[in-house]
């Protein structure tokens, strides 16, 4: 018996380096995994159950279908689900590619190239990841209804305008690049600070320009980091709803957050439709988590740490 009680004990002492003793790490842990994955369990187990379990609150089905599937894909749903999950993967592969191709150079910039102001740029670009969209929907809405103008101030020289991109996929990359562009430059700024730069300055005896050495030695150096942000960055224009919901009008653009938030009418919900959809729109993201979870966790926490 002393064993055993001497075990029951060490699992409510902690030691020196630890703040908590096991028994509360794990019950934390238990805490956190119900609170993570019970609504995904719950969102699963809704989309195989009857509108009337559903309607009369069961948690699991009794009689477990696929009907609500079946409707989703095949029914009067199912051109509608598709044009919005081809917008989806449309507008969040652009906004990757187009966030991480000009964020490399800008956060390269920014943690090797002195100039002035410097850090308060870097400080302004943290502002603008920061700020509430809400804040900016109604200038962002006046830009793309009128279609997007580069000209010289104070002198009325266009020097480009694009045509009213309203209800269109472009308004969506548009307005997502206006938040996940600065999340990309403050992640990997702080990631290529992480990268000694004895290697770049070897690079500058070979011969190597500034350009040459960024292309031959930090981007190589740097490709979990910038796996984990472009990651980051096309998880957040997946999920993305406000922008979405304000700038379409039409299912040419719609994605699927807006698709499956108008199952909810004004009188009556599609619960089957609405949590099938729902699943199905988890899955890109949750699969990309878990097969990619090793650079996003490398990428990270490499940024952590700077030379």
């Amino acid at each position: 018996m002393q064993p055993k009680n001497k075990k029951w004990k060490q699992l409510f002492k902690a030691s020196s380096t630890d703040l908590f003793s096991p028994f509360y790490l794990w019950l934390g842990l238990i805490i956190l995994t119900i609170c993570t994955l019970g609504p995904f369990v719950y969102l699963f187990s809704s989309s195989l159950s009857l509108e009337i379990e559903l309607i009369n609150g069961h948690i699991f089905p009794h009689a477990p279908t696929l009907k609500n599937y079946i409707g989703l894909l095949t029914g009067s749903n199912a051109a509608v689900f598709a044009s919005a999950l081809k917008n989806s993967v449309v507008v969040s592969v652009l906004v990757t590619l187009i966030s991480i191709f000009v964020g490399v150079f800008a956060a390269y910039a920014f943690s090797r190239i002195k100039f002035p102001f410097r850090k308060t740029g870097l400080f302004v670009v943290l502002a603008v990841q920061i700020m509430p969209s809400i804040s900016i929907i109604t200038p962002l809405y006046i830009i793309i209804r009128d279609g997007i103008k580069i000209d010289i101030p104070f002198t009325g020289i266009v020097l480009f305008q694009t045509p009213p991109l309203l209800d269109s996929v472009w308004a969506l990359v548009f307005s997502y690049t206006s938040f996940s562009l600065p999340y990309v430059v403050w992640l990997l700024a702080g990631y290529f600070q992480t990268i000694p730069k004895e290697l770049e300055e070897a690079s500058y005896v070979d011969g190597c320009n500034r350009l040459r050495t960024m292309f031959r030695i930090i981007l190589p150096l740097s490709m979990p980091g910038i796996a984990a942000t472009a990651i980051f960055a096309f998880l957040n224009a997946w999920d993305e709803f406000l922008f979405a919901n304000a700038f379409t009008q039409t299912y040419a653009s719609k994605t699927l957050p807006v698709m499956i938030a108008e199952f909810v009418g004004k009188h009556s919900i599609d619960w089957g439709a609405m949590t099938a959809g729902g699943f199905l729109a988890s899955l890109p993201p949750v699969i990309i988590s878990l097969f990619l979870y090793k650079y996003i966790i490398g990428g990270v926490t490499a940024g952590g740490v700077k030379e």
